[in-house]
This record gives structure tokens, C-alpha cells and sequence, in this order.
């Protein structure tokens, strides 16, 4: 074997030959070769710079064929037919192809994993040699789950005022019955019906105090009228402002249950109450199939989750949404291939990128491009939004509804009581004209 084939075969770039000569030792013949180009550079031992016997051989890699391996993962990696795109192939372009001249080509084939030049997230523990590059932006395994814009209407609706407003409502009703006890002739009429209902005399003059009284009443009250009024139109757009869980620990607060996966409960120990047993998992997804995500939290990666949020599943009626934080903290990898003579190479363009801010550039570029995948998608959605809905009325069905219950339940008990008093003041009647008769 010769020294260039088995250079070649170390992946060691910078190396010289020297051909000794006994004859003479003055000036020794000192050559290098450039396994891309097949290129020899010759020199002589008294050179200097030394540097010059070690020129740059990346430079131009003649067309050399650089095979990138790795799986689909959304926003690195992203194969379709006419090509692979996402955040690492562009990342390996700029350098391989724009920088050194040469070719890329991708492979998924797990025979190919040992022959390729750079494999993402496919890390094997060697114990010689630098061969790994960490991304620096956090990744991992996120929770993904339905977005929850249903209202209770009924909770507000049926217990509308706070203990200082019943406080200050009952203090009105205690404060009207006072008045029109200790003075009848001035409250001639129900302060009551005047205040909370409208009622009252039909008279125009009223005395002085009453309509002192009287105006500061239904002033207070109609700034508690209006004040509701305004709570309960905002309780219509109450969707539209509805405030999904951001954190892992606003999740644990929630009734939100996840989908059990082997092991899971053992890495999220945070969240082993928010989690279905291993049974339960498999029992709803015999009896939903694909919709179960309409229901439930599930672990996703975090190339499916984006892929999943920003998309979305077809025919999903519920849309889904990622909590930022991740459940399982992972740093996505490169590592290069034994004897790989680009990782230098790489760490000191990873460096210069990530410091410049153009990876994260490229993988912002490639996120908001995730909605440009479904270009029908945003057809759809410019005529969603609508300002109002026919479910923001529900609030008001509950009103009507409830108010018709209660006013037949009063019209009813009216009844009831209106034939008890006849029946009770004809029993009467009956009974007088009879002690009558007999007198």
C-alpha cells in the first residue's frame, strides 16, 4: 500500500513525503498530494513558511460526491422527489458545492450509513478522533395537542356577580324596603320595581326626596346595567381570546390527557398524572383510529410536531397546536465518518453561521415556508375569518331559554297560588253564608 492510499484511507489531509537522499542532506525533495484533485505539489525542504507545505486541498474537491444520510425531520431535513431541502442540506450546499466545488447527493438507505460522509441524528460512541457537531437551538419531544375554544356560557351566566355586587344589590333592596317603611307617605311607590325594574307611579311629581333617592338609584344601577351588559358581549368573543397552556407547568393544571407511549411516564415524571395507562392508550385508539388526536395529547418529535401544527391532519375537524417547551430535552447531532476530513471544515463554518445568525436565519426561513407547502390551505382560511359566529349567540339562547323557565316556573307558581287563595277565599264565603243561613 502506498503512503497517498493509505493517507487517503486515514482521512489525513496535511501530510508531506520526504524522500531522504544519503548523498546529501543540504536540500530534501518534499511533495504532497491532493486525493480529490490527484494534484502532486512539489517543494523544496529549505521553503519557509512551513505553511506553504501544507496547502488548503478542500478548496476544490473536483466534483467529489459528498453523501449526506440521514431521515426525514422537519426543518432539517426534507426529501421529495426532485431533491432533499431544509435547513442542513442548504447549510451542506453552501459549503461542499457554492465553497469547494463539489456535489451532494442524500441517501436513506441504512446500508449506506458507514459509507456516508456526514449522518444526522445517527450517533455511534467513538473514542479517538473530534467526529460530532451539536446543534445549538434546543430541540426534542413536544406535546401536541387539540386547541380547546369551546365557552362555558353556563358557569358566568348562572352566577354572574361577585359576592361585592350581590353585597351591593342586596344593600339596594334592604335600603328601598327601609325607606318605604319608615316613610310611606313620601315612597308611595314600590322603590323597588322603580329601581330594579322600571316600574313605579305614573305621576309626574313626585316629592323632592323621592326623586333624590330615586335618581341616585337608577343612576348606580345603570352603571351596573351597562357594566354587565359590556361583560357579557365580551363573553361572545370569548373564543377568540382563548388562552391554551404555554408551559409544562400550566399543563399539569389542565384536564388534558396524553396518549401513553412505552417509557414515557418514566422520562415525564412531571406529567404521570396527565397521562392515560398503557391499556387505556390502546383501547382509545381501537375505538377512535387517527381522530384520537382530536381528543387527547400526544409526544411527537420535534419534526412531526411542526410539520403536524403548521399543516395540520387531513380531514382533522379539531386544529392542533405544540406547547413550546419540550417534554424531553434532545440535541440534534452531525457526526462525520471515521476518517472524515471535513469536520474542521464544518465546525468552523457551523461556528461562523450560528455566531452570524444565518442558521437561524435558514431555519426561520424554512419554518415560515411550512405554510407554503399547502398553498390551498390559505384559499380556505382567508374565508374563515369572519368577525362573528353563529355559536358567539349561545350565551343569548341561554338567557332567553333560562328566563323562559323562569318566568313559566313564576307563571306557574301564580297559578297554583291564585286558586289555592280562591279556593280558599270561596271555603270562606261558603261557611259565612252558612253561619248566616242558620242565624
Amino acid at each position: 500500500m502506498s503512503v497517498f492510499v493509505l493517507m487517503k484511507k486515514l482521512g489525513i489531509l496535511n501530510f508531506i513525503v520526504v524522500q531522504v537522499e544519503l548523498e546529501t542532506f543540504d536540500k530534501l525533495t518534499v511533495w504532497t498530494k491532493n486525493q480529490f484533485t490527484n494534484h502532486e505539489n512539489y517543494f523544496v525542504s529549505d521553503h519557509r513558511p512551513v505553511a506553504h507545505f501544507f496547502p488548503d486541498k478542500l478548496h476544490n474537491l473536483n466534483g467529489y460526491q459528498f453523501v449526506l444520510h440521514g431521515d426525514w425531520d422537519y426543518p432539517y431535513i426534507m426529501p421529495y422527489a426532485d431533491g432533499v431541502y431544509g435547513v442542513l442540506p442548504k447549510f451542506i450546499d453552501i459549503i461542499i458545492r457554492e465553497q469547494c466545488n463539489g456535489t451532494i447527493s442524500y441517501s436513506q438507505d441504512t446500508k449506506h450509513i458507514y459509507l456516508a460522509d456526514l449522518r444526522y441524528n445517527e450517533q455511534e460512541l467513538r473514542l479517538s478522533f473530534m467526529h460530532t457537531i451539536y446543534f445549538r437551538e434546543q430541540s426534542g419531544w413536544y406535546l401536541v395537542c387539540p386547541e380547546r375554544k369551546e365557552r362555558d356560557f353556563l358557569q358566568p351566566l348562572l352566577k354572574p356577580f361577585s359576592m361585592g355586587i350581590w353585597i351591593v344589590l342586596g344593600a339596594l333592596y334592604v335600603t328601598c324596603r327601609v325607606l318605604q317603611f319608615l316613610f310611606p307617605t313620601t315612597y308611595r311607590y314600590d322603590l323597588v320595581g322603580i329601581t330594579f325594574f322600571g316600574g313605579g307611579g305614573t305621576e309626574y311629581e313626585h316629592p323632592f326626596q323621592f326623586r333624590i333617592v330615586t335618581f341616585t338609584l337608577i343612576v348606580l344601577l345603570f352603571f351596573l346595567s351597562e357594566a354587565y351588559n359590556t361583560k357579557l358581549i365580551s363573553l361572545m368573543t370569548f373564543s377568540k381570546f382563548f388562552k391554551q397552556p404555554e408551559t409544562l407547568e400550566e399543563f399539569v393544571h389542565t384536564d388534558y390527557r396524553i396518549l401513553a407511549v412505552p417509557s414515557s411516564m418514566e422520562l415525564t415524571l412531571g406529567l404521570k398524572h396527565n397521562f392515560l395507562s398503557l391499556s387505556e392508550t390502546r383501547r382509545e385508539e381501537r375505538r377512535l383510529g387517527p381522530r384520537r388526536n382530536e381528543i387527547y395529547c400526544s409526544i411527537m418529535s420535534q419534526g412531526i410536531a411542526y410539520t403536524v401544527v403548521g399543516i395540520g391532519l387531513e380531514n382533522y375537524a379539531v386544529p392542533l397546536y405544540m406547547i413550546p417547551e419540550p417534554v424531553i430535552v434532545d440535541r440534534f447531532l452531525v457526526q462525520f465518518n471515521q476518517h472524515s476530513p471535513f469536520y474542521e471544515l464544518f465546525q468552523i463554518y457551523f461556528d461562523r453561521f450560528n455566531d452570524a445568525g444565518l442558521w437561524i436565519n435558514l431555519f426561520n426561513r424554512h419554518m415560515h415556508a411550512l405554510g407554503k407547502v399547502r398553498p390551498h390551505l390559505q384559499g380556505i382560511e382567508q374565508f374563515q375569518e369572519v368577525i362573528f359566529y353563529f355559536d358567539d349567540l349561545t350565551c343569548i339562547w341561554i338567557l332567553v331559554i333560562a328566563g323562559w323557565f323562569a318566568s313559566a316556573f313564576t307563571f306557574v307558581g301564580e297559578v297554583i297560588w291564585w286558586k289555592i287563595q280562591n279556593k280558599f277565599l270561596a271555603r270562606n264565603t261558603k261557611s259565612e253564608q252558612i253561619h248566616m243561613l242558620f242565624k
